[in-house]
């Protein structure tokens, strides 16, 4: 049981210095041996939380920059095309 409570606490303490630092880690994630222990419990819980809102967060960025190059990709005269690319607008 020490064993299993020592591997649930090193993967929060990943997870949560992956949140900290908005880090993606890219190794697998192997969870430990059964269940996250009791005491744990309300801990993971909170991880589990942060890393739903920075979910959230990220597909609502994405979703902007998907929105931004859809618009981008309506505005004629871009690189590459014959029409000019800047606009004046001083009047």
């Amino acid at each position: 049981m020490a064993d299993n409570l020592a591997a649930w606490i090193a993967v929060l303490d990943r997870f949560e210095r992956a949140l900290d630092t908005a880090d993606v880690p890219d190794e697998t994630f192997d969870p430990p041996a059964g269940p996250v222990p009791d005491e744990l419990r309300e801990r993971a819980e909170a991880v589990l939380a942060r890393q739903q809102l920075m979910i959230n967060g990220l597909l609502a960025s994405r979703a902007g920059v998907a929105r931004e190059l859809a618009a981008l990709r309506r505005v004629p005269g871009r690189p590459g095309g014959d029409a000019p690319v800047y606009l004046d607008v001083e009047g």
